[in-house]
């Protein structure tokens, strides 16, 4: 049996390979996907995630939560910051990211879709997973910052913890890894000429 032979059993014409319609008329199991988390750090790893998670949200009619979690600012005492110093700059550091997902809301907003700016404050991945859980995501779609070797043990991973510890379905965006998301004008061409 060949390719063709195969994916014409499975009710599927050479011609929707490829395609976002599903194998057969009538499938057996629906993704219900309406709320999906990304976490932003405004890295351009970031940006590739909330790139994947638009094309999600726009097929599955979801919403999206865009998470910034920022690390608590910690001074030496030595270095003679006082505390009100550190909780001046904790704060203008918040307003600054919800200035910037406000900004990443209202591009979504362009596109027709609903996307809403939370911020936190602790450990990245004990935060995203809580948010998660408490906003009730179907899905995180996070990036990858690719690390490895000592570089990934001294600084461990968060998506590699949100993957562990997420109660729902996680989806991990490694850069420089084949695309599958390309505008809708570009995906057409393609698979007319497939």
């Amino acid at each position: 049996m060949n390719g063709k032979d195969i994916q014409q059993a499975q009710g599927q014409s050479p011609e929707d390979r490829g395609s976002s319609k599903p194998a057969s008329p009538n499938p057996k199991y629906v993704l219900r996907i309406r709320r999906i988390m990304v976490p932003i750090d405004f890295s351009e790893y970031s940006v590739s995630a909330l790139r994947y998670a638009r094309a999600f949200a726009q097929h599955f009619g979801a919403s999206l939560i865009l998470l910034h979690v920022n690390e608590p600012t910690v001074f030496p005492s030595e270095l003679g910051y006082a505390p009100i110093a550190a909780e001046t700059l904790d704060q203008q550091l918040r307003d600054d990211a919800h200035n910037r997902l406000k900004a990443l809301a209202a591009e979504c907003a362009l596109e027709g879709l609903k996307a809403d700016a939370e911020i936190r404050v602790g450990r990245p991945f004990n935060e995203i997973v809580t948010a998660a859980q408490e906003l009730d995501a179907d899905m995180i779609i996070i990036a990858t910052h690719g690390f490895t070797g000592l570089t990934h043990v001294l600084m461990g991973s968060t998506a590699e913890r949100v993957v562990r510890h997420a109660r729902c379905p996680v989806l991990v965006v490694r850069e420089n890894e084949r695309e599958f998301v390309a505008p809708a004008a570009e995906s057409g061409e393609k698979q007319r000429q497939d």
